[in-house]
């Protein structure tokens, strides 16, 4: 793409007007909900890592290399009891992170920043003597400046077959770094430039299932935490990176939208718009399993089912239809795979996804009883979805839904919240009661004047963590 001159005019300057908000914002700015919400976020995303921790190979394969690299003993790998160089530590943590498909999202953004900026910033604030506070204000920056990109690009930029978690968060990882490390303005904007620099992911992964989802983000978290190093020590990248003639918005997009990127810039906060995922899957897989688990809370179960017919949109069907799933991580990314385990448990958690997965029933009814089908009426990316299920018995049941559960229009409660984070640290072996203590001090995050001190509740006792038993 080549941006019109009206666009390029609008553009001007949008580097350093992310830099100059993100190094202004203190927290004292942040209202109540604003700061209750980026608490809830970084609880979510630790747990995420937690479990991932003894549950992902991938991150697994990874740690081993990371850990025969060795190096200087900055940030935790979470679960896994040692410590590595900041970004090689950010690297591990984004990779469980993502690693079991219950990261934070945002919808038209295509975006889970927070498997990317959580492990980027604690691990930065960990070995730089950081506060609570510190680093929910740098989370609040960095979503500012992750999630407007995002919105601004797709679905253009997905279509082109980006992986927006892994080209687009680490402009936000760089930027909350850069403020993290003490920035002025001008670092912040060269953290950005040098990750835009880095920006890389391609979704190769969902014609050819394999390990290397996770590693889109892990690497995300890797480059724009060592932006936000290097900038930190005066390195000077371009700091007309995103809007420049050769910068990111011309290279990797098809369009731009202006407006989703300066409305309310300063004024309102993004990460208010983010997402919550309950079930262990592709957000696009959401919808149809929550529907599916309504037809269970009814009554159906798998056994009784002779066909599924799944109704989603364009993009959904090319992102999430898997029928049949090779791995695990295939299984949490296969729409016909979670309807499947949600009519026959009920529940699309982690744990039972990793049980799910050893039952040929399940893998039968995904792979010979489901079809997608895409409806024209929920355009290229809508998260509409409708189900319809024809039992043995010759009844036909269907419901339909707008939004999946999780989202601000239909969102979890606290409650469901807590819920999620204590089953997935309940996964791993830890001492007990670990997860009511660790949720009380991360929510309670403002009033931590330690970071390493937090962290260091999440080493695990051995250097391989262990799944607890169901």
């Amino acid at each position: 793409m080549s941006m019109n001159e009206e666009t390029a005019v609008k553009l001007e300057g949008l580097t350093r007007r992310f830099a100059k908000l993100v190094h202004e914002l203190a927290y004292e700015d942040l209202p109540e909900e604003v700061v209750q919400k980026a608490k809830l976020i970084i609880r979510d995303g630790l747990g995420n890592q937690i479990a991932a921790s003894a549950i992902s190979e991938p991150a697994r394969r990874v740690v081993d290399i990371v850990r025969d690299w060795g190096g200087k003993p900055e940030a935790t790998v979470i679960g896994y009891g040692f410590k590595a160089p900041a970004p090689v530590a950010a690297m591990c943590n984004a990779m469980m992170g993502h690693g079991v498909e219950l990261d934070d999202a945002h919808g038209s953004g295509l975006i889970k920043g927070g498997s990317v900026m959580i492990p980027s910033v604690m691990a930065l604030a960990e070995a730089n003597g950081k506060s609570g506070r510190d680093v929910i204000t740098a989370i609040v920056a960095g979503y500012e400046v992750a999630v407007r990109v995002a919105k601004a690009i797709n679905p253009g930029h997905r279509q082109r077959g980006f992986h927006t978690t892994g080209t687009v968060s680490l402009f936000g990882a760089a930027a909350a770094g850069a403020k993290i490390l003490g920035c002025d303005a001008e670092g912040i904007a060269s953290a950005i430039g040098l990750a835009a620099m880095q920006s890389a992911g391609i979704q190769s992964y969902l014609d050819d299932p394999c390990m290397a989802k996770p590693f889109s983000p892990g690497k995300s978290a890797f480059n724009g935490t060592m932006a936000a190093v290097m900038a930190s020590k005066g390195f000077a990248g371009p700091r007309k990176a995103l809007e420049c003639k050769e910068g990111f918005f011309n290279a990797y997009c098809e369009d731009v939208d202006v407006s989703v990127l300066l409305d309310g810039l300063g004024e309102r906060f993004i990460i208010m718009e983010v997402g919550f995922k309950p079930h262990a899957a592709c957000r696009y897989a959401h919808g149809p399993i929550d529907i599916a688990q309504r037809f269970y809370n009814d009554g159906v179960r798998l056994e009784d089912v002779e066909k599924i017919d799944v109704r989603m949109c364009e993009l959904s069907i090319r992102q999430a239809s898997k029928p049949k799933a090779p791995n695990l991580n295939a299984a949490m990314g296969s729409t016909e795979f979670g309807v499947a385990l949600a009519l026959s448990k009920g529940r699309n958690g982690l744990r039972e996804y990793w049980d799910g997965f050893n039952e040929k029933d399940i893998h039968e009814a995904a792979a010979k009883r489901t079809t997608l089908i895409k409806e024209p009426a929920y355009g290229v990316t809508g998260r509409q979805a409708a189900v319809k299920i024809t039992l043995k018995d010759g009844r036909v049941l269907s419901y339909d839904q707008a939004e999946p559960k999780g989202e601000p229009s239909n969102p979890l409660t606290n409650q469901e919240l807590t819920d999620k984070f204590n089953g997935l640290v309940n996964m791993v072996h830890t001492s007990e009661g670990m997860e009511a203590e660790l949720a009380q001090r991360l929510m309670n995050l403002e009033n931590e004047t330690s970071i390493a001190n937090l962290v260091g509740q999440l080493k695990a006792a051995s250097d391989m963590p262990q799944l607890r038993a169901a």
